[in-house]
């Protein structure tokens, strides 16, 4: 059970809406839980999308930070 109950996209703040609607391009047209749940804070959200655009044109390619990503969660015991 998540600790943020997620929003669908419908019932989410409306600062939050154009910020879900850019994260479908990043997951391919998808919302996913991810997204659903950050879109509770649209500051947060906001925060979040400013920070991975910025990664975004770092040194790592997006294999690699995927590969990052998901050693993290491992490590930390994350099911999803």
């Amino acid at each position: 059970m998540p600790r943020i109950e997620p929003v669908s996209p419908n019932n989410a703040p409306e600062e939050s809406k154009p910020l879900i609607e850019q994260s479908k391009q990043i997951t391919g047209g998808e919302v996913i839980n991810f997204f659903k749940q950050m879109a509770v804070s649209p500051k947060s959200m906001k925060a979040y999308m400013d920070f991975a655009g910025t990664l975004q044109g770092g040194a790592l390619d997006r294999q690699t930070q995927e590969s990052i990503a998901v050693a993290v969660s491992d490590y930390h015991g994350c099911k999803y």
